[in-house]
């Protein structure tokens, strides 16, 4: 066999489960049924609004948006690729962009 005359330009390491999330989720995420999840607590609907406004801002300029659940006291993120049918890397980034917002 033939050593590559070009070195790859690319080299993606892979780290599965639990490991890959405590290397690329910020405090407070989980993985919870194949999705990227954060509960967050609020003193009232208002606050849950201010906070799921910061979030849809967001999610428009990375062009990737999660699904969001709130109401009277409280904030459930879910970050998800559709397209992919999976957990990736533009999930952990806007995770953590989220986590830098609030």
């Amino acid at each position: 066999m033939k050593p590559l005359k070009r070195k790859p330009t690319k080299v993606m390491i892979l780290i599965s489960g639990d490991d890959y999330l405590s290397t690329q989720a910020p405090d407070g995420w989980t993985l919870v049924d194949g999705r990227l999840m954060r509960e967050l607590e609020c003193s009232d609907f208002n606050q849950a609004k201010q906070i799921v406004d910061k979030i849809s801002e967001i999610a428009e300029r990375l062009n990737h948006h999660p699904e969001l659940h709130f109401g009277w006291g409280y904030v459930v993120i879910e970050c998800y690729t559709h397209d992919e049918n999976a957990v990736t890397q533009l999930d952990f980034k806007l995770a953590n962009k989220i986590e830098e917002a609030i």
